[in-house]
């Protein structure tokens, strides 16, 4: 973990030096934010990220201070990517094991007691490994149509329109662009709900079919590009149209289509899947793959007109004694129920 160390001491020196303007936008990146925690219906809050995130990816990212595709930018997205990778690298015994999971558990808030992962933390062969977990006893499935593929922080567009008011920053946002299936859908697509979710390091990175129907398209795309932060939807990348992503579409009863972008963020050069699923039928929750370091998103659209879980407050004009904002984040774990077709 002396690299981490490295890092926070370097990010630290930054903010002290750095000019005003950058400092608070830093900072905000950094501060506290209040989500919804749909399970409990309560609110609470959580850092946006971490002091070190804050910094390389506002300057990086967020203020696109270096310009968004130069020789340059993705020298740096290549170079974080190759420091990601020395996750695989392997752990020369049981003690190291614990020592190294612990501490990268320690250092993102993952949970330790009571331990719900899968494999005792001596098992685990590196920080992939452990980054790709699964739980010993998964979550219960939600009886929604449409359940959550993953454990994420999520907002709700009414539609593409308004997910295209977030995204669309100074960069070329076209839902035409993202890849999804079939194509005489786009137009479905563009009018019903959208659920945009948000992976941060610390959540259980696996992600799981929104939807029981049968697979009639799995395919990535953007392969040889550099994927850039996913933590910025309204920034000048254009994530949806240019990182790596997986487009998973499950067809339903009655034509009834959901797909699901998945979405890999900087330093998340493995996007791993099943391919066997292809012309399947899949239920609900079922692993469909897993991402390889770093942060990750997804992107959920309908075909067919959506009726939102009412715990789903993202809208709401109170709740509790909180004033929501019309895009409340909210968190969820895979398997909670979303959404079911309007009949």
């Amino acid at each position: 973990m002396l690299a981490f160390a490295i890092l926070d001491f370097i990010a630290r020196w930054l903010v002290c030096v750095l000019p005003k303007a950058w400092r608070e936008r830093i900072n905000y990146n950094a501060s506290d934010m209040t989500v919804l925690v749909v399970a409990t219906q309560k609110t609470k809050t959580k850092p946006r990220m971490t002091m070190v995130e804050a910094v390389f990816a506002t300057l990086l990212f967020d203020l696109a201070l270096f310009g968004t595709d130069n020789f340059f930018i993705n020298a740096v997205i290549r170079a974080f990517t190759k420091f990601q990778n020395s996750w695989d690298r392997p752990f020369q015994s049981p003690e190291e094991a614990t020592k190294e999971v612990s501490d990268f558990c320690a250092r993102l808030q993952i949970q330790q007691d009571p331990w719900i992962w899968e494999k005792p933390i001596a098992e685990y062969k590196c920080l992939n490994d452990f980054f790709s977990r699964k739980y010993s006893n998964p979550p219960t499935i939600g009886n929604d149509d449409i359940i959550s593929p993953a454990c994420s922080t999520i907002t709700v567009q009414d539609n593409n329109k308004e997910l295209t008011r977030l995204v669309v920053k100074g960069c070329d946002y076209a839902l035409e662009a993202v890849g999804l299936y079939p194509s005489t859908d786009l137009a479905a697509y563009a009018k019903h709900h959208v659920f945009l979710g948000y992976l941060s390091p610390k959540d259980y990175h696996r992600f799981h079919a929104p939807v029981s129907g049968k697979c009639i398209y799995c395919s990535m795309k953007g392969v040889e590009v550099d994927s850039t932060s996913v933590k910025f939807f309204g920034g000048r990348f254009n994530i949806l149209n240019k990182n790596k992503r997986l487009i998973v579409v499950l067809e339903a009863q009655k034509g009834r289509r959901v797909a699901i972008v998945i979405i890999g963020g900087i330093g998340v050069n493995t996007i791993e899947y099943d391919n066997r699923i292809m012309n399947r039928w899949v239920e609900k929750g079922t692993d469909l793959g897993t991402f390889r370091a770093g942060g990750s998103a997804f992107c959920l659209f309908s075909n067919h007109p959506l009726n939102l879980n009412s715990k789903l407050q993202y809208k709401a004009g109170r709740i509790g004694e909180f004033e929501a904002s019309l895009d409340l984040p909210m968190e969820v774990l895979f398997g909670e129920s979303l959404a079911n077709f309007s009949r």
